[in-house]
């Protein structure tokens, strides 16, 4: 029976496919190749990558589970679990790697809030005349027979596994898996993720955690007794909000099984073609990929020593790293979120963007282009997709909106010339084995040239003494990648462009990519940045006003007392809100 091959840049076996409930969420950024060799265990980058361990925990539930694993597993107190915590930095013993202090903290807090979650929801339960359920230690997994040819996919055996919290009642008629979030409960979940989940809880068989790299018995699983009923729970780790995401009998299961999973795993199964993005970090064949553009030295950086894995960079990780390595670390790599709302500077510019991106995509094949913009009908209360402005933040981002008909690209655009809104640029650089990320708001061609166009706004103005790339990262950046050719077009005939917008006014700059003492002034811009950020293994707090809207200060010590003290000095009036 005919059936796919592998992609080249990887070698071993490709007959066993073990996807994991997560591989059932599809998200439409990801890159089916990747997918595709992810999920086949026994299939190794070729060459091999060398392991190579993170200096501090980068995986945010990390010590939370293995705390929960203590205590559920082995009867210890919370307390006892959250002085071990603190006495060995997280490591537990040498479970893990060492955390950042601010991560102790979130871990703790988070510790509590779930023990007093499931307190409260076993009582529930109780009065409500369910079952009690307990801490289940072994993994539940799905497995087929071995068979002894390969089937269309070229698979010859599959395995489901699940991820999360596991319980079950004392006589296995009723099966719970909760899903720990690092901010509020999910509402909801993907249908199919949601359906894959209930197959594992209601088919798996308990036994060890099967190891990535190994091959699984040959037989398949058989589960003496079924539940009768699986439940999903969703735990918000940042408040302690709990969400029933489903509540399913065996019919319900096999129903929304084949509905939505059993598509979403033949899709994961099965997927060709090359989406470069974040997928390159875990990708096993990245080195043979020939749809991710390569720049050597695109700005000279060093390897950091001691080698790390591969990681992304992005302007934004520069711009938030300079500011402040702790937050950078703390909200970008561990996703911490205190709930806090964003700044109003911050909710009008995603709100003014969301406008423009919408309007672009849908006037992209007009010549008009913005020219006839229609802003808000209610300029003083209005929305952007999932952005609701209202009052002073409204009409401003309104007044935001008219200032740019003026310098929307697309007036006047010939239908022959391509335009890309939001549009992904990928790049990676091999002696650093770094992935480079950028989404511009905008990419389009005027006369077969690349231009990038970037569109942010501001209450401030730029000062003529203003270095324009320093101020705006992304424009260094977005020099350095079309310079490199990662358009594939001429780099010499590409500019970038910064439309600036004011309540009041405009500003516009060209950025020249053919003239080299531009491209040099990026290439020092971006260098300054990023080697600070590959090189950093403690990530340090760096107090500012950034601390006063930072998502993770309240669990970073030296932020919370510059806020405290900031706040102090400045009376009942004082700036920055603050948690």
């Amino acid at each position: 029976m005919p059936h796919q091959s592998m992609p080249a840049g990887v070698t071993g076996h490709s007959w066993l496919v073990r996807v994991s409930t997560t591989k059932a969420r599809m998200d439409p950024a990801s890159c089916p190749t990747q997918l595709r060799t992810a999920v086949r265990p026994l299939l190794v980058p070729d060459p091999p990558l060398p392991f190579r361990r993170s200096p501090l925990q980068e995986f945010g539930l990390g010590p939370l589970f293995t705390g929960l694993d203590l205590m559920e597993h082995q009867g210890w107190p919370v307390e006892r679990a959250i002085s071990e915590l603190h006495d060995t930095r997280g490591a537990f013993g040498g479970r893990g790697p060492v955390s950042h202090p601010a991560l102790l903290l979130w871990t703790a807090e988070a510790l509590e809030r779930f023990t007093a979650a499931r307190s409260a929801q076993q009582e529930t339960a109780r009065e409500a005349g369910l079952p009690f359920t307990k801490p289940v230690a072994t993994e539940w997994t799905v497995r087929t027979a071995r068979q002894p040819e390969v089937d269309a996919r070229g698979a010859r055996q599959y395995e489901h596994t699940v991820w999360g919290r596991r319980y079950a009642s004392e006589d296995g008629s009723v099966r719970e898996l909760w899903l720990p979030s690092l901010g509020q409960a999910k509402p909801d979940r993907p249908e199919a993720e949601k359906a894959a989940i209930a197959h594992v809880l209601a088919l798996g068989e308990p036994g060890a955690r099967p190891r990535w790299g190994d091959a699984p018995p040959e037989q398949a699983t058989r589960l003496g007794r079924p539940p009768d009923q699986v439940r999903v729970i969703d735990f918000g780790c940042a408040d302690g909000s709990t969400q029933l995401l489903l509540d399913w009998d065996r019919k319900d299961v096999e129903r929304q099984f084949a509905a939505h999973a059993a598509p979403a795993f033949h899709a994961a199964a099965t997927g060709t073609g090359v989406r470069p993005g974040s997928s390159c970090v875990d990708c096993k064949a990245l080195d043979a990929c020939t749809g991710l553009h390569r720049a050597p030295a695109l700005w000279g950086g060093l390897p950091s020593m001691p080698a790390r894995k591969r990681r992304t960079v992005s302007a934004w990780d520069l711009r938030l790293h300079s500011t402040c390595p702790a937050q950078y670390h703390l909200t970008r790599h561990l996703h911490l979120n205190s709930l806090q709302e964003e700044s109003e500077e911050t909710r009008r510019g995603r709100a003014v963007d969301a406008w423009l991106n919408e309007h672009h995509r849908s006037t992209a094949r007009t010549a008009r282009g913005c020219r006839d913009l229609q802003g808000p009908a209610n300029p003083s209360l209005w929305s952007a997709g999932e952005h609701r402005l209202e009052g002073d933040l409204a009409r401003q981002g309104a007044a935001m909106l008219d200032q740019h008909r003026d310098f929307c690209p697309l007036d006047g655009l010939n239908e022959n010339e391509q335009v890309l809104v939001q549009k992904r640029v990928t790049t990676y650089i091999p002696e650093l084995d770094v992935v480079v990320i950028a989404d511009p708001d905008l990419l389009y061609t005027r006369s077969g040239v690349w231009v990038w166009r970037e569109t942010k706004t501001s209450t401030k103005r730029l000062w003529e003494r203003d270095e324009l790339m320093r101020t705006y990262p992304q424009l260094a950046l977005g020099v350095l990648l079309l310079a490199a050719g990662a358009m594939g077009a001429d780099p010499r005939r590409s500019w970038v462009e910064l439309e600036l917008l004011h309540e009041d006014d405009s500003t516009f700059e060209r950025l020249d990519c053919g003239r080299t003492e531009v491209v040099e002034e990026a290439r020092g811009i971006v260098a300054g940045l990023a080697q600070p950020l590959l090189d950093d293994t403690t990530y340090e707090p760096r107090t500012g006003r950034h601390c006063h809207s930072c998502r993770a200060m309240p669990w970073c010590a030296t932020g919370s007392s510059y806020v405290s003290e900031s706040d102090s000095a400045s009376g009942p009036g004082g700036v920055g809100p603050h948690v």
